[in-house]
């Protein structure tokens, strides 16, 4: 009888990763049934979506409550969905406000649930690293600094490195414009987020500061990579008619990344994706008023601790990208540094050194291989040492190959 796997992402980011995912488990096994939660990169892979999650994904709690009831009709949906299934093994990505939540009730009727990216991105944070441990039967994280919170916590992970390493190829940037059936030019990416929040917060300063910089270097062109058709409708709906040197390439944005010289970008999991091209980039992000004054609250409180919010510095532990956040994140302050990184010179050669510090921090190759590998083997044996022990048996251990 076929084994059926679950694989769940309530975000476009995790989307991409359980594609990845998928199609790596399919390879090492085509008769593995894959269903899950996702959109279209999952789909791609050949996991029968029982839900397309493209419309859920939220920032903060104001735009979350907006949409409570239909956030909460569809997790009973997919609790039903899932006991009803009753898969060998069922993964879910990174949205711990979700996730943590499914987990449990997972737990309750017997299911085993594997985490992977587990939720402590942003700081170090033991009390929610015991909490995934106590609710799901194994976590597989993609950073070193997450991976050293559990391991000084006596918390079991399997770590293999990022999967972007393996996902995102360098080349040079007359290659990727062609691919975009573009000459060879100066370009610029503009990645204003793929939530619409992100998209009315974040466009309108992206689009202010295309504008002067078009005024400071006339030959540059500036290239807008939705990530998806309807993140395209709705940017369109946003800027109205865009300048003919701002074009727009639906779910093209390891290509646009790749062929610019420059990225003015919200923070997310695409910085880590112009980290491994190293194209320098300008970092910068808004919330709504009631998020940020929420979160400026608890961090006073110190019950919410954020050194850094950005992935690059994170994966460093140390600040190589200004953090532009809120107040911060205005049209001048975002020229000022765009223009400092996008001629030559001694700061945008610093960026360029440091942006390849975090791809080797990032460990691999062959990482999706790998986590494939444990998923598959732990679906298999219940047992978490001798999945990483399979792993290591069938792929051999490269360095950063760990498991506690």
């Amino acid at each position: 009888m076929a084994r059926t796997i679950a694989i769940m992402a309530a975000e476009p980011s995790g989307d991409l990763q359980g594609g990845a995912l998928a199609s790596a488990l399919l390879q090492r096994d085509p008769d593995l049934s894959l269903i899950g939660i996702g959109c279209s990169a999952m789909a791609r892979a050949g996991v029968k979506l029982m839900m397309d999650s493209s419309v859920w994904s939220t920032i903060g709690p104001a735009e979350a409550l907006a949409r409570l009831p239909a956030l909460y009709l569809a997790y009973r949906k997919m609790r039903h969905m899932l006991v009803r299934a009753r898969p060998d093994l069922t993964v879910v990505i990174d949205a711990p406000a979700l996730h943590m939540r499914l987990a449990g009730y997972l737990a309750r009727k017997s299911l085993r649930t594997l985490y992977y990216f587990p939720p402590s991105a942003w700081s170090p944070n033991p009390e929610r690293a015991r909490q995934i441990t106590q609710r799901v039967d194994a976590v597989v994280g993609a950073f070193r600094f997450t991976y050293r919170t559990y391991c000084e916590n006596g918390l079991r992970m399997a770590y293999y490195g990022h999967p972007l390493v393996d996902l995102v190829a360098r080349g040079s940037p007359g290659q990727a414009a062609r691919q975009l059936g573009l000459p060879e030019g100066r370009y610029v990416a503009l990645l204003p987020g793929s939530r619409t929040q992100e998209v009315r917060l974040l466009l309108p300063v992206a689009l202010e500061v295309a504008r002067r910089l078009r005024g400071r270097y006339p030959d540059v062109e500036f290239l807008l990579p939705a990530a998806s058709l309807s993140i395209e409708k709705k940017i369109r709906r946003r800027a109205g008619k865009l300048p003919d040197w701002v074009r727009v390439f639906p779910g093209r944005s390891r290509e646009v990344l790749a062929a610019s010289r420059l990225a003015l970008m919200a923070s997310g999991s695409a910085t880590l994706e112009a980290a491994i091209l190293g194209v320098p980039m300008v970092v910068f992000y808004k919330m709504n008023t009631f998020d940020y004054n929420l979160g400026q609250f608890l961090i006073a409180r110190g019950l919410l601790k954020v050194p850094r919010f950005v992935l690059p510095n994170l994966v460093l532990q140390e600040d190589i990208l200004p953090e532009l956040l809120q107040n911060d994140a205005n049209p001048d302050r975002v020229e000022r540094e765009a223009v400092r990184l996008f001629e030559e010179g001694p700061e945008r050669s610093r960026m360029v050194e440091a942006l390849d510090r975090v791809r080797a921090a990032l460990d691999g190759p062959d990482v999706v291989p790998r986590i494939a590998a444990f998923v598959d083997h732990f679906s298999r044996s219940r047992d978490f040492d001798r999945a990483h022990a399979a792993v290591e048996r069938e792929r051999g251990a490269p360095c950063g190959s760990r498991a506690v």
